[in-house]
């Protein structure tokens, strides 16, 4: 029993090393909706869903086109649910605007990668957001 104990200590400080050695590319944006306060305590005891967060900018959220007529089996959302606590919606012609810009921050949405990959149709354009699962992300 403390053998198993001790490997599983082991293997949990390992991925904890693992992910504070690698460097965030996006940690301004994480703090931009998280705050400094919140990112700095996650490096102590949540860094894997720092590098989570960090590689979801980069890699896990996506917009892609879809020729007319696919997904129709899905709803399509007229609005985008917003991460920000003053703000609840923005229609989809504002959310493509963002995501078109520079300094976009899927943060800033109430998207989160989870163990299987997402599809949400866009209302009035033949477009989907496509959100990775969180394994796939992390490979990258």
């Amino acid at each position: 029993m403390k053998c198993k104990s001790f490997v599983l200590t082991a293997i949990l400080m390992l991925s904890c090393f693992v992910a504070l050695s690698q460097e965030l590319t996006n940690e301004a944006k994480i703090v931009e909706v998280y705050g400094q306060e919140w990112v700095d305590a996650r490096k102590l005891d949540q860094a894997d869903l720092l590098v989570l967060l960090d590689k979801y900018i980069s890699f896990g959220f996506m917009v892609k086109n879809v020729s007319e007529g696919k997904y129709q089996e899905f709803e399509s959302m007229e609005f985008i649910p917003l991460s920000s606590k003053t703000e609840q919606f923005v229609t989809v012609s504002e959310f493509l605007t963002d995501f078109e810009s520079p300094n976009f921050n899927p943060l800033h949405y109430k998207f989160f990668p989870t163990k299987d990959a997402q599809m949400i149709k866009l209302k009035g354009v033949n477009k989907i957001i496509y959100i990775l699962p969180q394994s796939s992300i992390l490979l990258k």
